[in-house]
């Protein structure tokens, strides 16, 4: 007989963002085919929906998602977000159960927090539907940070203390009557404390062996196997139904086993509700930014004010702020002045004072000290820069450093093979003995005293603490791996202006060609310069306002060319603005004296650009920026660290070269395309170098895709913002080497706690198993096992809060 294999046909229904050609279809069709089971796809070009059908599992809509993005294009997705508890041992698991769900694209979860995020497809799905799967699932859904139940928090404590304070009692009563025979001791009071602590902690035994029908074993599940069999054990020799053997041993006593229940859950449950406190602790930085992005916010409408939640505020709206008050938007005083407390944000804790005139810039989550102001709000809700530097600390989590994937990699067997280990330490303790006491004591302190949970957080711990240092000090960290690829980094190439350079450029001189008019030129030239969003076009566009010159609303035609300027068509004439590059691409002639100028405007430091109109040579405008006053001083710092620096910029050779000198740089590239900029960088790190780019353009943005590295300016262009795995929110530079030394810590604590981790395992683990015992007669009972494991947790915690005792220099 022939059996025909019956293909599994699978189909989905997605929206993809960006198509709007059959082309676009090809190129997404190009990528799909390289995953094995895909058969077709169709897609309606107008609304984006599309269905794609598959014959195979390995067809799955992660690697559908993955292909479409792989080929330039997205999908329509919604994101649920929320808490779970849950172990470390546990998150891979959990992650490849969520992933089953109908309709998810992909789960991340942070192991040191319980955060976890999930995009769906709406198509197929819904929020509320993938809510209700997970706790159908069995994932215990907790509350978020900023939600606080003191009166049942309180509750959970009273109870943690009794079972600790009737586990000491049964531990001391236990004791008392092994040390002293003479003192006569009531089983029954033992079997009561015991029972009445497992009882106290069922939370604790319940998820235990749920997570063990589930096949996700977890410390808990360690725990309640080792309390639970205790007790049982001890039951059925108090009630005759199994005898005590090797009772000769006065460290094996009956009621051993009722004190190491009690012990096991008393001691583990209050410590690992400490070690949560202690969690909760490290990581408040996070909590105090989530709640200063909520909040109240007076609106001023004609001359009422309203009081409304601070996400209804709309761009646009004037915001009354008074004495006290925190900063609901980011946005620009127009009226009034005061002291403004910026140190949630930027970890500079001297007050900065702002004011109407200067329209100076405000921003959610800062708080104003003394004064009053009106703001017109620019950014809102998800859009502020506190909302960023939230969504920052919480996504760069799910970034892990390559250590910490190994470490991941180890905990998801530990607790599987710590289950297998105590079943071989009672078989083979019985065989050689004969004393099931014996050797289910010896089992039972294995499984107290191994705990995944150091493994497990070492990493993701300091990881997570040193993101939420780090925006302390002015710096948003977007990839939870930085901090390990700082400390590989050995090139550092800087952008020039915006970066080198306060970014703040001004117009020194308009230099007349050709007998052509300035108020002409440079009406022409500002026209184009309000559609560009380059520093230099805010430069010229500040030049026309303090000239008032009248900019045209008649540009029939406009193309920006990265890393060389722009051409645009008013009134019939094509005028082009820019460098030499693109004049000489535009065949416009430069006679000698064009040149020469062009060359000494650059040997001052300064930028010539070059106005064209009708392909003939109308003007030079100079343009010059100042140098950041901390830009030597963190070039040489660097150089001491032993990195190579240099310089990689749009500007001509001449001002690339000044700047070379002037900063003994490594090396410098000048009048460069954003390609240009990436190729450098792609042929550094072909040979070896390990690329940390630092900019703040649109042209920036393809060299920190590329870099090893990408680090943006707080005043940067979005998309410079969304390449970089870091922002500096203080637009200064020094924070490059608080960064560096940051990330020095980091590494260290994250190595310290990975290495203790490994060695307490090592280290006691045999002795539980009861290597001691034949030679030196030494027992580790369980319920000190378990005491060991949690100060083991509680260790790396600590260590992990060390890393916010660092200082910048």
């Amino acid at each position: 007989m022939i059996y025909a294999k019956c293909l599994i046909m699978k189909e989905y229904r997605v929206k993809i963002i960006g198509v709007d050609c059959p082309t676009c279809v090809y190129s997404i069709e190009r990528e799909l085919r390289k995953i094995k089971g895909f058969t077709e796809i169709k897609v309606d070009i107008a609304t984006g929906e599309a269905v794609i059908k598959c014959n195979s599992d390995e067809c799955s809509i992660s690697k559908i998602y993955d292909a479409i993005r792989e080929a330039g294009y997205d999908l329509y997705k919604e994101t649920l977000v929320t808490y779970v508890n849950i172990s470390p041992e546990q998150v891979g698991v959990l992650e490849k159960k969520i992933a089953e769900i109908k309709g998810v694209i992909e789960a991340k979860i942070s192991s040191s927090t319980g955060l976890i995020k999930i995009n769906i497809n709406p198509l197929e799905t819904n929020r509320e539907a993938v809510y209700n799967e997970l706790l159908r699932k069995g994932v215990e859904i907790k509350q978020t940070p900023e939600v606080k139940v003191h009166v049942s928090d309180k509750i959970t404590l009273i109870t943690k203390l009794v079972a600790f304070a009737l586990a000491l009692t049964a531990i001391s009563y236990s004791m008392i009557s092994m040390l002293n025979p003479s003192i006569p001791m009531n089983e029954g009071v033992l079997v009561t404390l015991a029972f009445t602590v497992i009882i106290l902690n069922y939370s604790v035994v319940k998820k235990g062996y749920k997570l063990l029908l589930m096949k996700a074993p977890g410390m808990e599940s360690l725990i309640a196997l080792s309390s639970t069999l205790s007790f049982i054990f001890g039951l059925a020799i108090y009630a005759g139904i199994l005898h005590q053997t090797h009772s000769s041993n006065t460290i094996i006593h009956s009621s051993s086993f009722f004190e190491a229940s009690a012990g096991v859950l008393g001691f583990t449950s209050l410590g690992k509700y400490l070690e949560e406190k202690l969690k909760q602790k490290a990581l408040k930085h996070l909590e105090e930014l989530e709640k200063a992005s909520r909040g109240k916010a007076r609106i001023v409408k004609n001359s009422d004010v309203v009081e409304v939640n601070a996400e209804q505020v709309n761009i646009g709206d004037i915001v009354e702020v008074k004495t006290g008050d925190m900063i609901p938007v980011d946005g620009i005083v127009i009226e009034g002045a005061g002291y403004v407390d910026e140190s949630l944000l930027t970890g500079e804790s001297k007050p900065v004072f702002k004011k109407a005139e200067n329209r100076d810039y405000v921003l959610a989550g800062s708080t104003l000290i003394n004064g009053y102001m009106k703001i017109r709000t620019t950014r809102t809700g998800e859009d502020t820069v506190i909302a960023r530097i939230t969504e920052g600390a919480r996504e760069a989590q799910f970034h892990k450093p390559v250590i910490q994937k190994f470490a991941d990699k180890v905990v998801g067997l530990l607790t599987w093979i710590v289950i297998a280990l105590a079943i071989i330490v009672a078989v083979a303790w019985y065989i050689l003995t004969g004393s099931i006491s014996l050797s289910l004591l010896f089992a039972a302190a294995v499984l107290a005293v191994t705990c995944p949970c150091p493994l497990g957080i070492a990493i993701p711990m300091v990881v997570s603490i040193g993101v939420l240092n780090a925006s302390r000090i002015g710096i948003l960290v977007r990839r939870g791996d930085l901090f390990e690829r700082m400390a590989k980094a050995n090139i550092v190439i800087f952008d020039k202006t915006g970066t080198l350079t306060l970014g703040e450029p001004r117009v020194k001189q308009v230099i007349l060609l050709n007998n052509s008019n300035e108020e002409e030129i440079m009406h022409y030239t500002c026209s184009l310069e309000a559609r560009s969003e380059h520093k230099l076009a805010q430069s010229l566009l500040e030049y026309c306002r303090e000239n008032k010159y009248n900019l045209s609303s008649d540009v029939s035609y406009f193309e920006y060319f990265p890393g060389m300027g722009l051409i645009g068509q008013i009134n019939e004439h094509t005028i082009s603005i820019g460098n030499v590059e693109l004049a000489n691409r535009l065949g416009v002639e430069l006679d000698q004296r064009i040149l020469s100028l062009i060359n000494e405007i650059g040997s001052r430091g300064s930028t010539p650009i070059l106005v064209s109109i009708d392909n003939k040579p109308a003007a030079i405008v100079e343009v010059s920026d100042t140098l950041r006053p901390e830009a030597p001083e963190v070039i040489k710092a660097l150089k001491e660290l032993g990195f190579k620096v240099g310089l990689a910029s749009g500007d001509i050779k001449g001002i690339v070269e000044k700047f070379r000198e002037e900063l003994k740089l490594d090396f410098a590239e000048g009048e460069l395309r954003p390609m240009d900029k990436a190729e450098i960088i792609q042929r550094l790190q072909s040979n070896g170098g390990r690329v940390l780019f630092i900019g703040d353009g649109v042209n920036d943005a393809i060299a920190m895709s590329t870099s090893f590295i990408g680090i943006a300016m707080g005043k940067a262009s979005d998309i410079a913002k969304n390449s970089g795995d870091a922002i500096l929110l203080t637009n200064d530079l020094r924070g490059i080497l608080k960064l560096y030394d940051l990330s020095r810590k980091v590494n260290k604590l994250a190595l310290e706690n990975l290495i203790w981790a490994f060695i307490y395992n090592t280290t006691l683990i045999p002795i539980a198993a009861g290597a001691l015992y034949p030679q030196y007669g030494i027992v580790l009972k369980p319920e000190w096992a378990a005491l060991a494991m949690i100060l083991s947790d509680i260790t790396v915690i600590l260590n992990s809060l060390r890393v916010g005792l660092s200082k910048a220099k």
